[in-house]
């Protein structure tokens, strides 16, 4: 289980879907000191997420309806 996994927990999610998606990937930044911030590209666009020092991400990527959501990816490889 990656350090991305551990922290991306339904109170998270639930966070996320009341107080929107950057509200919450900044509130895991803020409590997640080991962490940088770092520009993932879906499609044609880039969007925020925080990696961690085992190489997995917390990233927002965009949903149906021009909804954003939280996922946790293993790494930055697995975006290609």
């Amino acid at each position: 289980m990656t350090i991305a996994n551990k922290l991306l927990s339904p109170a998270i999610i639930d966070q996320a879907s009341k107080e929107g998606v950057l509200n919450a990937l900044e509130s895991v930044y803020a409590k997640a000191h080991y962490a940088r911030f770092k520009r993932v590209k879906w499609g044609r666009d880039f969007f925020d997420g925080i990696q961690f020092g085992d190489g997995s991400l917390i990233a927002v990527k965009p949903g149906q309806f021009n909804r954003l959501m939280l996922v946790a990816l293993e790494s930055d490889t697995a975006l290609a």
